[in-house]
């Protein structure tokens, strides 16, 4: 009688659970995580607690990767959350068992390589004895007789023939295990793909929530996900007037969560989610300590070795392949630093619309903001670097524009693509700089005009070098142009070594620390010079260092 009294008791218990349709409506993306939002709606038909059921959510959610609200009539509150795993059973896919199927066919064949390159390596081992074995054969058969040539040319022939045929299936071997390993890599990242819906049972989420009266609920549960990441990158478009910039950042969004993310609002964020709000302190005074000798320094780590590289790479593959495409459940801490804005901000955009960024591990690019500028266009050279008139483009620090520092950024001019760079963050008080390419119509040049050595000093005697310069500069085009010419600027570090500048040196602007500029104006036509002598003295012993690229006599 028992289990009777039981029973209809659950069946109104799991009455009470209802599920709720919930559809990813928004995503935002954190430089090492990802929180996906779910939107639902149900309705209560009385006062009391409701217990509604979220399922097929990803596979291993606990409640840290959770976050939940409700809207409900006046005076609803939220009560217990639950995540557990779904009781089922997991059936694979006829596309995830050809798979599996393809996979073990990829092994039999690498095993058979590897085989085969055992077998080839012995034989070459035993013709290699044999040849030497042979070769003292014939020294002894010298020294008491004159063995038949023709036998000998032929053996000898024989070994070296099949010596060769031996190393070119090697080198052939060793190709196709190059190949098989690029398709291992190709078949265990889809593999990975395919897995979390196909092999782990999915979570599912009870969520309880106390309503006044009847009504409409709106749940909505967020929950992360390690197996997504975004990247920036930039465009700069000059425009065809010269007098207009754009810089744009893009996000390139790369996901192997294991479900798509199909019509849903993306945002775009540089905070880090879960990173520690703790505040550092002082645990206590530092201690110092001296002993009479440091101790001894811990040996160094040995040496990679090469033996048994070939069979090895099948582990190295599946250790690339698990790096590469384990759903980025570890986020790498150098790809994540990209997105430490330079202004120490943390900024969060909404990207524009809906969209569509599948999990098949490929990025996808999405344009987050733009900014106009005014750039200050500029013929800029450095002649002892590069005989090569750039176009520079300069500009103040943009607002309303997240600035990473190396975030690669695209140079266009109207719609033709320049090249690529990294955003370099100049130094404080200096503006930006991005290069647009050569500029045809201005040549500059660099010349040593002398060099010379001697010993200087009545009672110290030094060395002194004496160097004489000059960079050249000509306007071959029917416009006045300006050029920046640059040169870096040489300082000494120590009071032994002194370096100046002699007075026929053409006068320059230090105007970043350590170069110098020359601001040459050019008539169509016409050139100019600028003239530069170094003096450089230091004691009779010792070693200059820093001065290498100046090539002094010796």
């Amino acid at each position: 009688m028992r289990p009777a009294a039981i029973l209809p008791f659950l069946c109104l218990t799991l009455a009470a659970q209802t599920v709720v349709d919930a559809p990813i409506a928004r995503v935002r993306l954190h430089p090492d995580e990802a929180w996906v939002t779910r939107i639902g709606q149900a309705r209560v038909t009385g006062a009391g607690t409701a217990k509604f059921v979220i399922k097929d959510l990803p596979p291993g959610l606990g409640l840290d990767d959770l976050r939940v609200s409700a809207k409900g009539p006046e005076g609803s509150r939220l009560g217990d959350l639950g995540v557990s795993s779904e009781v089922r059973v997991v059936t694979e896919t006829a596309e995830y068992k050809a798979l599996l199927k393809e996979r073990e066919g990829l092994r039999d064949r690498r095993d058979a390589l590897e085989a085969e390159g055992e077998s080839l390596q012995q034989e070459l081992n035993f013709l290699r004895g044999l040849a030497a074995a042979y070769d003292k054969d014939i020294s002894i058969k010298l020294a008491a007789t004159a063995p038949n040539s023709a036998s000998v040319v032929e053996l000898s022939r024989g070994l070296g023939a099949r010596q060769n045929e031996i190393l070119g299936r090697e080198r052939k071997r060793r190709r196709e295990l190059e190949k098989l390993g690029e398709e291992e890599g190709r078949l265990q990242a889809e593999l990975a793909k395919r897995s979390g819906g196909s092999r782990e049972a999915p979570s599912r989420a009870s969520i309880e929530i106390t309503v006044p009266r009847t009504g409409d609920v709106e749940l909505e549960l967020s929950y992360r996900t390690r197996a997504a990441r975004w990247v920036p990158a930039y465009e700069a478009r000059l425009g065809a007037d010269r007098k207009k910039l754009e810089l744009v950042l893009f996000a390139a969004i790369t996901q192997t969560s294991g479900e798509d993310w199909s019509g849903v609002k993306v945002e775009i964020s540089n905070a880090r989610a879960s990173r520690s709000l703790a505040v550092p302190k002082y645990g206590g005074a530092q201690e110092a300590a001296w002993t009479v000798s440091p101790p001894p320094a811990p040996p160094p780590p040995p040496a990679p070795s090469m033996d048994g590289y070939a069979s090895s790479q099948n582990t190295y593959v599946a250790r690339t392949v698990e790096v590469v495409s384990a759903k980025l459940e570890e986020a790498d801490e150098g790809e994540a630093a990209t997105l430490e804005e330079a202004q120490g901000l943390a900024t969060t955009f909404t990207l524009d619309g809906t969209k569509e960024v599948p999990a098949d591990g490929e990025p996808h690019r999405f344009r987050v903001v733009a900014k106009e500028l005014a750039p200050d266009l500029r013929l800029m050279a450095v002649p002892r670097l590069d005989p090569t008139v750039y176009q520079v483009a300069r500009f103040a620090t943009p607002s309303g524009i997240p600035l990473f520092p190396g975030a690669a950024i695209v140079q266009f001019a109207g719609t033709v693509r320049l090249g690529q760079t990294h955003l370099a963050m100049p130094t404080p008080g200096q503006p930006f700089e991005l290069g647009f390419g050569p500029y045809r119509g201005v040549r500059v040049s660099y010349t040593r005009v002398d060099a010379r050595k001697e010993q200087v000093g009545t009672f110290t005697k030094e060395r002194q070098w004496t160097l004489k310069e000059k960079f050249e500069a000509a306007n071959d085009t029917a416009e006045p142009v300006e050029v920046e010419v640059q040169d870096r600027i040489l300082k000494s570090t120590v009071e032994q070594l002194k370096i100046a500048a002699s007075p026929d040196t053409t006068p320059g602007e230090e105007r970043s620390p350590g170069v110098r500029t020359w601001t040459l104006r050019l008539q169509p036509k016409e050139g100019a010079t600028v003239q530069l002598g170094t003096v450089i003295k230091a004691p009779l012993e010792g070693v200059l260092t820093g001065l290498e690229g100046l090539r002094l006599p010796q």
